[in-house]
């Protein structure tokens, strides 16, 4: 017993520094591109899949570093639409609408956005 008690007294002389409770903000902060970007990593791991693809083949073709790859598949990157545009291109696929086809309370089939102005619409700024 008397060891346990010496461990113990070191371990209470000793605080051990942890910045979790301003990670768990930053998350909190973040978590709605967060979720995206979550959805979107595990899109790509799929699709990877698919294509026996790995991720040092997608850096390749990407023109960016195996460790980016890792750290974007890890869905804690805040993805410029750039990055996402290249992904789609070199895995053949719809990132967006995959992303949004899976969110809580969305089901693309009921909501009809249309993202190219119908010939009717009218044009701002010309009379």
């Amino acid at each position: 017993m008397k060891t346990i008690d010496k461990e113990l007294s070191v371990l209470q002389k000793h605080e051990v520094k942890t910045n979790w409770r301003e990670k768990a903000q930053w998350r909190q902060e973040n978590r709605r591109w967060l979720r995206y970007s979550g959805y979107i990593a595990l899109a790509v791991i799929k699709r990877l899949k698919e294509l026996d693809m790995s991720q040092k083949e997608l850096a390749e073709k990407m023109n960016c570093s195996p460790q980016y790859i890792s750290k974007m598949l890890k869905g804690n990157e805040n993805l410029t639409l750039d990055t996402i545009s290249r992904l789609e291109e070199c895995l053949d696929m719809d990132l967006i609408k995959t992303a949004l086809s899976v969110v809580d309370g969305y089901k693309s089939q009921d909501r009809q956005y249309s993202f190219v102005a119908e010939p009717e619409a009218p044009v701002y700024g010309s009379q």
